[in-house]
């Protein structure tokens, strides 16, 4: 198609650009990105906003409006990328965005400048059509979702998503339909307690018991819990354990640690924070001489969605129609989908290019015929979109 063929010429270097600009956590920079993709569409035929978050950080919406102004859907996808790392253990510049062998190698090129293309992709391919589509397609692309998800919030806080009937949030899936996102509760678990002699250590004393107890009690909530097609079951994880002993033989008496519980669809946080209360009070009752204290310092709330949905089915649709294979998929990190789907209520998936065992890894690299595909198949997409 001469037309696809056209727009592959156009993404490659865009995707190599967007590379070259660094948008690496803590500090994002994110700004620099959406200014570049603000400027791939001219002004008469979008709309377009910044939204600053400060720190030289900013998300963007760029607007094809529709035949029906009142209607919408999203594609999504995040500007900011993990940092490099060693940078020696990288043979390909992390900045330098070379391609070798129909690969593009840089840091965020799967996760996720490799998806910013297909985004754009579709957008230009929009563009392009005599016809407007039939409702407002609304390309977003955030900051920070690598962190505290500052972009997705403020797309929500702001009311910029507000008449959107549905949101396909673009991740590396190398091409697999994402239904189920786990949710992730991180938990900061300090237990003190008093400092006694190993030998004669009593568990109503002993803060490392009290912290161990906490934890198994967790874990003991989700027990019974039924297996997940896509994403198994919810996990519990210690992930971090100081202990303030100077000697092998000394009960610690203050115990700080985190866990890491990842969970499924079905698990409702306000719930699971309510029962972790309660497992804390529960065993500084069975320790009366420890204290216990919890902070939760992430929670990201699951999402999932239903393979014989309209949405699902309709992409079913058009990747028979472009001849890909259709499989499904759970994520098992959290995305904005955490952010956005709680609170919009909206259907979703999310795909795109670029395989998750490679990203977040030295020489990250994404072949540009996915990012092609890809774009194609969220061209389609909003062509068709009623």
């Amino acid at each position: 198609m001469k037309e696809s063929f056209t727009l592959s010429e156009t993404v490659i270097p865009i995707l190599q650009q967007l590379i070259r600009i660094r948008t690496s956590q803590p500090s994002g920079d994110e700004r620099d990105a959406a200014i570049y993709i603000s400027s791939l569409f001219p002004e008469d035929r979008v709309e377009k906003r910044i939204i600053s978050h400060g720190n030289n950080r900013a998300s963007l919406i760029v607007t094809i409006p529709g035949m029906d102004r009142s209607r919408g859907v999203a594609i999504l996808g995040h500007l900011d990328t993990i940092p490099v790392g060693d940078a020696k253990e990288w043979t390909h510049s992390p900045f330098g965005a070379e391609i070798v062998d129909g690969l593009i190698y840089g840091r965020g090129s799967a996760d996720m400048k490799g998806g910013l293309a297909s985004i754009i992709f579709a957008a230009l391919s929009l563009l392009q059509e005599e016809s407007k589509p039939a409702v407002d397609i609304l390309f977003c692309f955030t900051a920070d979702e690598e962190d505290g998800g500052t972009g997705a919030l403020s797309l929500v806080g702001g009311g910029f998503l507000d008449k959107v009937e549905e949101i396909i949030i673009v991740k590396p899936t190398n091409g697999k339909i994402g239904l189920a996102e786990r949710g992730a509760i991180w938990l900061r678990v300090k237990t003190e307690g008093k400092s006694a002699h190993a030998a004669m250590a009593d568990a109503q004393i002993n803060a490392l018991f009290a912290f161990n107890k906490i934890a198994e009690t967790i874990k003991a909530l989700f027990s019974n819990e039924k297996k997940h097609d896509l994403l198994g079951y919810t996990t519990c994880l210690v992930t971090s354990l100081h202990a303030i002993s100077d000697q092998c033989n000394v009960v610690p008496h203050y115990v700080e640690g985190t866990l890491d519980i990842r969970t499924l669809p079905s698990v409702d946080h306000d719930w699971l924070c309510r029962e972790m209360n309660e497992c804390a009070s529960c065993v500084e009752s069975e320790c009366r001489d420890v204290r216990v204290f919890l902070e939760v310092i992430q929670n990201r709330q699951p999402v999932g969605m239903d393979e014989g949905a309209p949405l699902v089915q309709s992409l079913k649709n058009i990747y028979r129609d472009l001849n890909i294979p259709w499989k499904t998929t759970g994520l098992n990190y959290f995305t904005d989908a955490s952010i956005l789907i709680p609170s919009l209520g909206v259907p979703f998936v999310m795909f795109g290019p670029g395989d998750e065992l490679f990203f977040h890894q030295p020489d990250e690299y994404v072949r540009i015929d996915s990012v092609i595909r890809m774009g194609e198949v969220l061209a389609l997409y909003a062509k068709t979109r009623q």
